[in-house]
């Protein structure tokens, strides 16, 4: 029977997904600005009564993200009441509040300073890049809270290896981390780049690409792909290592073995993504099966640093 904590736990994860998903969809069709420079209300007021479809649009990413902050307000309440202050799951949820209020934070500041819609500048790329990776560590605790929810339902300790006798385990997991981290921060500008600045084929985008008097947004969206398939491998090369070597499939191996599948998913979805020039349903997907490679980096992350094999 699973405890209220945990029913919210995977509810707010779903809810996150979609409110992603979502908000890429904003950026996509353009709504950014669908609620003029409002913000929490949606053009002064708390519910739209009329306005434009995109006006809609912007309105159900708020509603969405501002219900996600109650449900994150109750898994505190709840996690607190079945588990304890100090227990691992708690804090996670006071984690993912903060996470919650920094992402809530640059929304604000996107809309409040119209880094929307056409807006082309250097902030824009930064903030949104910001964005994405703050998305990312959002993401990774529900990893966090899923782990311990497992630990306390099977009465085993939850303890991290010693630092000084896996050092390498760790610097390769930072590093793994890190390097997701920094595709998805250039993902994101690569995909603003192509919603601003959309080419008519594939040949005029390759060649927008090296010249120097396009936007640098289209300048930097090559380092997306480069950075991706450096990435893939070193996850592959990563999931190898860390692969127990025995004849019975342990719950490690099978990480291991999502890994590779999911990252082979992940590059070829991408490669065909940008052989279609970035269509929005392509680009979406593409932005939840990135989601779901992070989710299962991060768990395979807390199995082996804590030698769960």
């Amino acid at each position: 029977m699973k405890s209220k904590t945990e029913k919210l736990l995977y509810f707010n994860l779903m809810l996150c997904l979609f409110i992603i998903v979502w908000g890429a969809w904003v950026r996509l069709s353009g709504s950014g600005a669908g609620c003029g420079d409002h913000w929490p209300l949606c053009n002064g007021e708390v519910i739209p009564m009329s306005g434009h479809w995109k006006t809609y649009t912007e309105f159900i990413h708020r509603f969405t993200t501002g219900l996600f902050g109650i449900t994150v307000l109750m898994q505190i309440f709840f996690s607190r009441k079945e588990f304890g202050k100090g227990h691992g799951l708690t804090k996670g949820s006071y984690a993912l509040l903060v996470m919650t209020l920094i992402e809530s934070f640059i929304g604000a500041v996107l809309v409040k300073k119209g880094l929307v819609v056409d807006n082309t500048s250097v902030a824009r790329a930064w903030v949104i890049g910001l964005h994405l990776v703050n998305t990312l560590l959002l993401l990774a605790t529900f990893c966090h809270g899923h782990f311990y929810l497992q630990w306390e339902r099977q009465n085993s300790a939850a303890q991290w290896l010693p630092w000084k006798q896996n050092k390498k385990d760790y610097i390769l997991s930072a590093t793994g981390l890190s390097l997701i981290l920094c595709v998805g921060a250039f993902g994101a500008i690569a995909a603003l780049g192509n919603t601003l600045f959309p080419s008519e084929n594939l040949a005029s985008g390759l060649l927008s690409d090296f010249n120097p008097s396009s936007s640098f947004l289209i300048r930097l969206r090559i380092y997306h792909p480069i950075l991706a398939v450096l990435t893939g491998a070193f996850w592959i090369g990563l999931a190898q290592y860390w692969s127990p070597k025995s004849s019975k499939k342990s719950q490690l191996e099978k990480y291991c073995s999502a890994t590779y599948i999911l990252v082979t998913i992940a590059l070829a979805f991408g490669l065909i993504n940008w052989l279609l020039m970035a269509p929005v349903w392509g680009s979406l997907i593409h932005l939840l099966i990135a989601d779901c490679f992070w989710l299962l980096s991060v768990a395979l992350i807390y199995r082996k640093l804590h030698n769960l094999n």
